[in-house]
């Protein structure tokens, strides 16, 4: 009996031995039966005391080697190895629920990082005498730095825990949280980022995270109005049902967005019971955003090739998978060449553009030839898959080299005095160039008196010049004729004078024609 009592390290067991020692010294039957029934107490049911804890992670007395990652608990807690001495600590401890909800939780839990400060009191710690599980009750930290540990929460038996375990010396313990509440736990998972015109995934995971059933489990998604449904619905509701504890429904549906930016996303589950949760989700849009530069020569002679390069950038933050190049050939104008990849269609020239990361870009070309002079305006355009339509225009001015041929005639030479001569003007347009505003004015010598005139455009006579209204435009190759008819008033050798003017000639060109009156 005195052994057993040594062996006991109890100290008020100890202040009781000097007691029992002074009664055994005595010789009255009354304080022996005392005595004994003392004794059968004290050796039944001991007092615990107080664990301080100044440092952890001992090999002799830790209850397993230290974690450095979740995944290390998960496997100390699930062992098949250990369950019986996780199943011994928990005994000894008092604790009332199940063990499966700990090694089920401990499988599928969400772990945590916490940090056990100073004065933190534990209500037991699992630990190891002689390479035996041990559950140290009432433990108090009292070291200097606080103690890193994982923890995660469960339930069993209709409560809710906290299982905290330090990494140093994955001594474990769990802490009671009060009575299980109906409780649900909802996961939502969409991508960080997506493109506009790319589906948005979303996975939603509604979980009974209680000890008890629940009924009629509901998922609504509620969806930012940039974002849309396949079937362009504004709220989505899932029906999960009935779910048993730790059951679990998912689903998984498509978002698409109408614009580029950042949204989040709510989901909200309800049950019967009252139980509920939440999940936010955000997702960044990026969008591809084409533009268009058109590049030609201002000004090119006719017949000459007209290069046309059309630049296409991608200056959004997202690729374009496919845009299409369009550039219209203008009419009268022949496409000679152009960049490889380019088709031909209905009077345009296209090119598929494919894969255009952001800030990326393409360089297209085609020749044209224009066989007139004007202005030749250009105005291509790109469509992209994703990207909005861009377009661009650029204009070249197709120029002739300016040529011209007067003749000046008189059809009767000589010429009596007191009869008529007409003069015959003709202008042909030898260049390549159509001239404009083309102007006649002919200056009659004293010896001749206006009679008639006229040819394309009318005759203006006043005094001893004769006016013909301007002609606006003489195409290349084209000639155009005038008459004027004159009166011989004395005999000499007279000279009719023409003098022709244009746009492409301001600069006077003076022809005469010799005449003898006799």
């Amino acid at each position: 009996m005195f052994e057993g009592i040594k062996t006991c390290e109890n100290r008020q067991l100890t202040k009781g031995l000097k007691f029992i020692l002074s009664l055994l010294s005595g010789a009255c039957p009354v304080k022996g039966l005392l005595l004994v029934v003392w004794l059968t107490a004290m050796a039944g049911a001991p007092a615990q005391a107080e664990h301080r804890a100044t440092r952890l992670g001992h090999p002799a007395t830790r209850f397993a080697p230290p974690l450095t990652k979740p995944e290390q608990l998960r496997q100390l807690l699930t062992s098949e190895r250990l369950r019986s001495d996780v199943a011994a600590i928990l005994r000894q401890a008092g604790w009332p629920g199940n063990l499966e909800d700990l090694r089920r939780a401990a499988a599928t839990a969400e772990i945590t990082e916490v940090k056990l400060p100073k004065g933190t009191r534990l209500p037991f710690m699992s630990s190891r005498t002689d390479g035996k599980p041990i559950a140290l009750i009432d433990v108090l930290w009292v070291g200097e730095d606080p103690i890193d540990a994982y923890e995660f929460q469960f339930s069993s038996s209709g409560r809710r825990y906290r299982c905290v375990t330090p990494k140093p010396c994955s001594n474990f313990l769990v802490i009671d949280l009060g009575p299980d509440q109906p409780t649900l736990s909802l996961v939502k998972i969409v991508p960080a980022s997506s493109s506009l015109c790319q589906p948005i995934p979303v996975t939603i995971t509604v979980r009974n995270t209680c000890t008890r059933p629940l009924t009629h489990v509901r998922v609504a998604e509620i969806i930012p109005s940039e974002l849309r449904t396949a079937d362009n619905q504004a709220t989505l509701i899932l029906e999960a049902g009935d779910l048993q504890p730790g059951a679990s429904k998912e689903f998984t549906f498509n978002l698409t967005a109408t614009a580029a930016g950042k949204f989040v996303s709510r989901a909200q589950a309800t049950s019967t019971e009252g139980a509920n949760a939440e999940a936010t989700a955000t997702t960044v849009v990026r969008a591809p955003v084409l533009a268009l530069e058109c590049a030609a020569p201002a000004e090119v002679l006719i017949g000459r090739p007209i290069e046309v390069c059309l630049t296409v950038k991608n200056t959004g933050e997202a690729a374009e998978p496919k845009a299409t190049l369009t550039l219209p050939v203008p009419a009268g104008a022949t496409l000679t060449k152009m960049t490889e990849g380019g088709v031909t269609s209905e009077g345009k020239v296209i090119w598929d553009i494919s894969s255009l990361a952001p800030q990326a870009s393409r360089r297209f070309c085609a020749v044209l030839v224009v066989p007139q002079s004007g202005s030749l305006p250009l105005a291509p355009t790109v469509q992209g898959v994703c990207a909005p339509p861009a377009e661009s225009h650029c204009l070249t001015r197709v120029v002739g080299v300016p040529a011209v041929l007067i003749e000046v005639i008189d059809l009767e030479d000589p010429v009596e005095v007191g009869n008529q001569a007409t003069y015959e003007i003709r202008i042909l347009n030898q260049g390549s160039e159509i001239g404009t505003n083309l102007r006649l004015l002919c200056t009659l010598p004293d010896s001749q008196e206006f009679v008639s005139g006229g040819g394309v455009t009318p005759a203006q006579a006043r005094d001893r010049t004769v006016l013909m209204a301007p002609l606006a435009a003489l195409a290349s190759r084209a000639e155009a004729t005038w008459r004027v008819t004159v009166k011989a008033l004395k005999a000499e050798d007279a000279r009719f004078k023409v003098e022709f003017t244009s746009d492409q000639f301001p600069r006077p060109i003076d022809e005469y024609e010799s005449t003898t009156q006799y």
